[in-house]
């Protein structure tokens, strides 16, 4: 004998009420409030016409039949997800962190969901989470860029169909960005090191086609030439962000017969690649090597004694990125890609002093 299916019920939200459909309807909502369909879905995408008390019978209703919305449906019915994207070189940074962090509060009030994921800079990667978002309809997305003029990643960009804002990358008329003065920063910590007497000073940072990595060595070159040094290019090493390689890198250069008497670590990751060089070699800061850090960090905070850094507002970063985002999902600006740039500061610790050669020139 063939029976029919008998429709799934679960138990209402209030134990004295009536049993309700698991996928309740927007038509059942309006039957329980007594109001019309439009006006549920007015509210329920809270337009101003509905009055306060039309609302609360409704926002009732809604409680009384616990009803989920769709998040699929919403999506192929508005061509809105809801969801920003945000893809990050390396989240286990801890600054990137903070980062996301501040963004993501303000992403959340405004009613949006935020998705995260690592890109490990590698561009392949990169143009196939690009893909990935343009399938799942995103709003919008924060993104590292890992390289710059790449035409197959700026397609993969553009194929988004949403706005982008670039993080501390250049974007052009691509997108919105908020970018670091690391050139100020850099050149700061020239001065200081040259305040001392250094002249072999060594700056390790990205490689230069990427932004950060570009204004950093501008910022070096400039404080050189200012004080008088003579750049050499031994003391320049532009080989990555990653901290391994950084480690790899100084230990080469402090094995070297004219090793640097200061090195700034360029990068948001690279201090602990540094640190661990100088500990293996038994070497003191700052009797034996001077250090900057090139980003502000627990880290730096922590270390005997503190480490010299350069340091901007992570949070106000990520706030800045977040808010730009929003004003162009929503049509509060629509004109050509904007960049705003965060000041940066040399925050002077203990990590710095004379070099070996000078330090009997003290009085």
């Amino acid at each position: 004998m063939n029976v029919a299916p008998r429709p799934i019920r679960t138990p209402h939200p209030d134990p004295g009420g009536p049993e309700v459909p698991a996928n309740v309807t927007i038509k059942q909502i309006a039957r329980e409030a007594g109001v019309g369909i439009a006006t549920v879905s007015r509210v329920m995408h809270n337009h101003h016409s509905v009055s306060e008390d039309l609302r609360q019978r409704v926002r009732k209703a809604i409680d009384r039949l616990g009803y989920e919305p769709n998040p699929a449906a919403q999506a192929m019915r508005t061509r809105s997800s809801r969801t920003i994207a945000c893809a990050i070189r390396d989240i286990s940074i801890p600054e990137f962190a903070s980062f996301v962090w501040s963004a993501e509060r303000i992403i959340r009030d405004a009613g949006y969901t935020l998705i995260l994921t690592n890109t490990g800079d590698d561009p392949r990667h990169e143009a196939d989470l690009l893909k990935v978002f343009a399938k799942r309809r995103i709003d919008g997305l924060l993104l590292t860029k890992s390289a710059e003029a790449v035409p197959e990643l700026e397609d993969a960009i553009a194929r988004v169909n949403a706005p982008v804002v670039l993080i501390d990358r250049e974007a052009g008329n691509l997108a919105d960005s908020v970018v670091i003065d690391h050139r100020r920063g850099i050149r700061a910590a020239v001065d200081h090191l040259a305040s001392f007497g250094h002249t072999r000073i060594a700056l390790l940072t990205g490689k230069p086609h990427m932004r950060p990595s570009r204004e950093r060595i501008e910022g070096y070159r400039e404080g050189l030439a200012a004080n008088g040094i003579p750049f050499d290019e031994r003391m320049l090493q532009t080989e990555s962000f990653v901290a391994e390689q950084c480690f790899r890198t100084t230990s080469f250069m402090l094995d070297g017969t004219d090793r640097p008497t200061a090195i700034i670590a360029g990068g948001m990751s690279l201090l602990v690649g540094v640190l661990k060089a100088v500990s293996l070699r038994g070497l003191r800061i700052p009797d034996d090597l001077s250090i900057v850090a090139g980003c502000d960090s627990d880290l730096a905070l922590l270390t005997s004694p503190p480490t010299t850094a350069i340091r901007w507002d992570i949070q106000a970063w990520g706030k800045a990125s977040a808010e730009l985002l929003l004003d162009r999902i929503g049509g509060r600006h629509s004109g050509p890609g904007r960049q705003m740039m965060l000041p940066t500061e040399l925050v002077i610790r203990g990590s710095c002093g004379r070099p070996p050669e000078r330090r009997s020139d003290r009085p």
